[in-house]
Formats: structure tokens, sequence, C-alpha cells
């Protein structure tokens, strides 16, 4: 399959609104093609700017040809202000991978307004690389992994007896006692068993 390096570097922000009532606001941001999870990347949280976050941030994505030629791709940014009692949304900025592939092939610095505040602005540079090829993984070895994750599943389901079957779990180590050579399980005796 015929693909292309991609790298963006998150270079800084301005402007961001200031999310926090109390005390300095840390910004990082994610970062991921289409809003998939498994393409999602985190960049390490500025904690200086404030509401001007300075990162100088390089991430690298191998994407598909067809990807960068396709409508309705985007490449997604989402701020972050990071917070003890949960990380605060600020805002975002999508461009979609075709546009950035027509602008231009090699090193482009752009700044980006960010949807959701008064006048913030992203500063980020990309490129794409040359061409490469990777081997597209085949239909049959997601068919073993996917057999094998039944064959597994059936085994413990052998191993593991009727329905009513509790299996124990301890998490104290006093639940575990030795006596005479042999291990007993007791998850109701706090006490540590019989000593």
């Amino acid at each position: 399959m015929e693909c292309k390096k991609f790298e963006i570097t998150l270079i800084s922000a301005d402007d961001l609104p200031d999310v926090r009532n109390f005390l300095i606001m840390k910004v990082y941001a994610k970062v991921s093609i289409k809003g998939e999870s498994k393409t999602t990347k985190k960049i390490p949280v500025d904690i200086e700017g404030e509401s001007n976050p300075k990162w100088n941030f390089s991430m690298e994505y191998t994407i598909g040809e067809a990807a960068v030629q396709q409508e309705g791709i985007d490449l997604s940014i989402k701020l972050y202000c990071k917070r003890t009692l949960g990380d605060r949304f600020i805002g975002e900025v999508n461009l979609p991978l075709k546009k950035l592939f027509d602008n231009g092939i090699s090193d482009e610095n752009i700044s980006c307004t960010v949807a959701g505040t008064p006048r913030g602005r992203l500063n980020i540079s990309y490129r794409f690389g040359e061409r490469i090829f990777v081997k597209k993984p085949s239909g049959w070895r997601k068919a073993i992994e996917f057999g094998f994750l039944i064959l597994l599943g059936g085994a413990f389901l052998l191993l593991k007896g009727p329905e009513d079957t509790e299996i124990p779990v301890f998490t104290d180590p006093k639940d575990v006692f030795i006596d005479n050579n042999d291990v007993f399980y007791d998850a109701c005796d706090s006490s540590g068993g019989n000593n």
C-alpha cells in the first residue's frame, strides 16, 4: 500500500481564553486523524505560557496515499487545560489533510483560528515526506488472531467449570495462608486464617 509520512509540529498558541479561575493555566493538545482514538497522540503540558503556551513538539503519522487525496479526512487538534479535578476543553482546530497536502509537500508554517475561542490562534508547521510502501495486513492474519481469541475464550470456559463456580480474587495478602505444605485461600477471614 502506498503511504506518505506526515510530520506535524505544534509550535505554540496565542490568546487562548483563561479557563481557570485560580492558579495557572497549563495547556496541552490531543492530535488525531478523523477524530479516531487509535490515532490520538497527546503532547506534553506547557506549564509556563498559560494563555500563550509554547510546545515546539513534533509527531509523525504514516498516512495512506488515498487519505491525502480524499475529501473529508481531517487532522483534529483539540486544546485542553490540565486540571486536578478533570481537564477542561479550550477549543479545537480541524484541518483537511487534502488541503494541507495540496498546499505543499515541504515544510509549511501556518497559523489557525482555534474554534470555540474569541481570538485564539494555533501555530503549527507540517510536512509530507516521500512516498513509502507499507505491507498491507492480510485478511488471513486477522482471521488467525480472531480464531486464537475464540480458542482462548473456549479454553477458559472449559477450565472454569459450571456457571455457579466462583473464581476467588484476593487483594489482601492476609487472605492467603499456608498450612502443612498446602495452600488455602480464605477470602472471608480478614484475620489471616488460623495462625
